[in-house]
């Protein structure tokens, strides 16, 4: 992995934007209207009625809820470890942080790259 050290601004999301909110196994993006919905999370009809399985696609429906959170809080940390304010102030990126960077550009090159298929 290599890590992309330039402070392009935050892209514009294609994607429903945030907060979204879980109710159930479904991913809201207005609480005002729930009954539109942005995202379900279900497993296979047969499977869904069975309480283990229901209680899973409730948990998945939490964590992806808190996706549009978690991908401007990465946007937010590259910026502060790459600002000029942050490296001028004695800060300096060490070579055991370098592999944690490449992890977050490569999340984010995921989380907002377009056209097919993840």
């Amino acid at each position: 992995m290599t890590i992309n050290n330039t402070l392009a601004p935050t892209p514009t999301p294609t994607h429903t934007p945030g907060p979204w909110y879980a109710k159930g196994r479904y991913i809201l993006s207005d609480p005002l209207h729930p009954s539109i919905a942005c995202a379900t999370v279900l497993k296979a009809p047969s499977l869904a009625l069975e309480p283990q399985f229901e209680a899973q696609a409730h948990a998945n429906a939490r964590l992806l809820a808190a996706a549009p959170d978690m991908l401007s809080l990465l946007w937010s940390i590259k910026s502060h470890l790459y600002s000029g304010a942050a490296l001028h102030a004695g800060a300096q990126l060490f070579d055991d942080e370098m592999p944690i960077l490449a992890a977050i550009d490569h999340v984010l090159e995921q989380a907002t790259k377009t056209g097919g298929a993840a």
